[in-house]
C-alpha cells in the first residue's frame, strides 16, 4: 500500500535552492525586512517584533484582522501568532532572512496535517502568493517554505509538493505547464517508486 512520507534525508539538503527559484519565480520580493517598531496594542493582544512589521506591511487590521492570541513560541525557536482572518504569521531566524510570512486558509490546514513547521516543510519563506495557470491567469495560490511548497487552487485543494518530483515539476513549469496543479500527496510504492498525481498527469521518480 503507497504511504505519504519524504523520499530520503539528501533531499532536504539540496532543496533549499530550487525552493527559493520556485519563490523567485511566482515573484517574492524577498520579504518585508525592517526594524520592528515599538509593539503595538491590537485588540487585546501586542504584536510585536517581526511578526508586527509583516502584519502592518501585508494589510494590519483591515486584511488580518486582531490577533486571536499572544505571541507564542513555536518549534526550533520560532514564534507565530494567529489572527481572526484565517490566518497565522510565522517567524524564525533562519527563515527568509529572519522575516516573518503569512500563511492561511487551505494552505494553512494542509500545512499543519504536516505537522506546521516541525514537519518536513519546515517554516513559510513567503506569504500567501498567487499562483497563475496559462496566459497568467490567477489560477491559485501558493506558499513556499524551508522544505517545499504548497500549491491551491479550487479545483485541486491544497497539496505539497517537494523534492525530486518539485525539480521536475518546476522544469515543466509547475502550474501553468504540461501538469497543472498537484491533487494528491506524494507516496512510495512497495516497489520504491515515488509519485504524484497532478491536473494532467502524473510525476515519478527515480
Amino acid at each position: 500500500m503507497a504511504t505519504h512520507m519524504f523520499s530520503n534525508d539528501h533531499r532536504r539538503a539540496w532543496l533549499r535552492g530550487i525552493v527559493a527559484a520556485v519563490a523567485i519565480a511566482v515573484g517574492i520580493s524577498g520579504g518585508v525586512t525592517a526594524l520592528a517598531r515599538a509593539d503595538q496594542q491590537v485588540g487585546g493582544f501586542l504584536v510585536k517584533g517581526q511578526i508586527e512589521v509583516s502584519y502592518f506591511a501585508t494589510g494590519g487590521t483591515p486584511t488580518w484582522g486582531v490577533p486571536l492570541i499572544p505571541e507564542t513560541n513555536a518549534g526550533r525557536g520560532g514564534k507565530f501568532q494567529t489572527f481572526k482572518n484565517q490566518a497565522s504569521f510565522y517567524w524564525h531566524p533562519a527563515a527568509d532572512g529572519g522575516n516573518a510570512h503569512e500563511i492561511g486558509g487551505a494552505i494553512r490546514a494542509k500545512w499543519g496535517e504536516n505537522r506546521w513547521e516541525n514537519g518536513p516543510l519546515g517554516y513559510p519563506i513567503t506569504d500567501e502568493l498567487q499562483a497563475r495557470g496559462p496566459f497568467n491567469a490567477v489560477t491559485g495560490a501558493m506558499n513556499a517554505f524551508q522544505g517545499g511548497v504548497i500549491y491551491w487552487s479550487p479545483a485541486s485543494g491544497a497539496w505539497p509538493v517537494w523534492g525530486e518530483i518539485l525539480v521536475k515539476w518546476s522544469s515543466a513549469k509547475r502550474e501553468s505547464g504540461t501538469y497543472g496543479y498537484p491533487t494528491g500527496p506524494e507516496v512510495r510504492s512497495t516497489t520504491g517508486t515515488y509519485s504524484q498525481t497532478f491536473q494532467r498527469g502524473v510525476i515519478s521518480w527515480p
